[in-house]
């Protein structure tokens, strides 16, 4: 009766090495490209390499693998914890888009893919869209995934909430119709931001983008949108230049004043000015501001006389506070 033959030693040790090396070498590939390998698999997988490095020789074989394939030295006493391999975060690099710009070359995300990215699964990141454009916003994923205080703008394009404040469905929307000046700077501002700081990764099809990355007419729309409205801006400041604010105070005994000095409403000067109502002809509007009284005027009206002596006293849309001296610095505010 012949003996049961048993595989030789050299031959055993040969397989466990090619296994070990296999299930190695599959290891690393997963840990480098941050693919999870469950919960069943993964200890499999670590008890292999921990009885494999048990060999000499496997054991040096995994140092030279890991040197190889993750690009880090590993000390050779401490080779039974495996880093992950994580990717290292990009440098910052500030590059602003115009809105006009072709960006035709990033991918286009239709409204329900873009959902998928609202933070709520592990295995994506979470982004948002403002004007049509998708940013990658994980970086700050505490703050934007459930939970956080910007959650409500992840996986869709918010725009028009940006500035109003309206965190309902109904709010929720791109669409910017009806928004003043100051809410149109205010969204080309959250714009800038998102570009400076987080990376652009696609584009939105719909209100503007079409489905081939290029500009809608809606977008040229708001681009005129903003460029009026950095006209009023600049009109704002000018106006503010010329008629100041004025101070103002309110108490419930003694009512309300407006009053000026050489520095009201954060507008340094030489002049200190008398209060008088500003009527706005465009929005029907008034405030209060603050009049030069002397010398020439320094705003421009029908009929000014550039020679005058009597500062802009006799601008037309100014008027006088019933029951105010013309000549006082201070008004009390008549109730009406």
């Amino acid at each position: 009766m012949s003996a049961k033959v048993s595989p030789s030693p050299p031959l055993y040790t040969t397989f466990l090495v090619y296994c070990a090396l296999q299930v190695a070498f599959v290891s690393f590939l997963f840990s480098y490209y941050n693919v999870e390998v469950g919960p069943i698999i993964q200890p499999v997988v670590k008890w292999v390499i921990e009885k494999a490095e048990e060999i000499p020789l496997v054991k040096r074989t995994f140092i030279s693998l890991r040197t190889l394939v993750i690009g880090d030295e590993v000390n050779e006493e401490n080779t039974k914890t495996i880093k992950k391999s994580t990717p290292k975060q990009k440098e910052a690099t500030v590059e602003v888009h115009p809105l006009d710009a072709d960006l035709s070359y990033l991918p286009v995300f239709s409204s329900e893919q873009l959902s998928f990215f609202d933070g709520s699964r592990p295995s994506k990141d979470v982004c948002l869209a403002l004007l049509g454009r998708v940013y990658n916003v994980q970086r700050g994923h505490k703050h934007y995934a459930p939970g956080g205080g910007y959650h409500f703008f992840a996986g869709k394009d918010a725009t028009r909430a940006f500035v109003t404040g309206d965190f309902t469905e109904a709010g929720l929307i791109d669409d910017v119709s009806g928004l003043s000046h100051q809410d149109i700077l205010g969204i080309q501002e959250w714009s800038n931001f998102y570009e400076k700081e987080y990376e652009l990764v696609g584009l939105l099809q719909g209100t503007y983008y079409d489905a081939e990355g290029h500009v809608t007419e809606r977008m040229r729309e708001v681009i005129g949108l903003i460029e009026d409205a950095k006209l009023w801006k600049a009109a704002q400041t000018k106006e503010a230049e010329v008629f100041p604010p004025c101070n103002s105070e309110w108490h419930k005994d003694s009512g309300g004043r407006v009053w000026c000095t050489t520095k009201s409403g954060g507008i340094h000067r030489e002049w200190t000015g008398v209060p008088r109502k500003l009527f706005n002809p465009g929005t029907k509007t008034s405030r209060c501001a603050c009049v030069k009284n002397f010398g020439p005027p320094l705003s421009s009206y029908a009929d000014v006389d550039e020679e005058g002596t009597r500062g802009d006293l006799d601008n037309p849309n100014l008027h006088e506070y019933p029951g105010c001296s013309p000549t006082s610095n201070s008004c009390k505010l008549q109730e009406s």
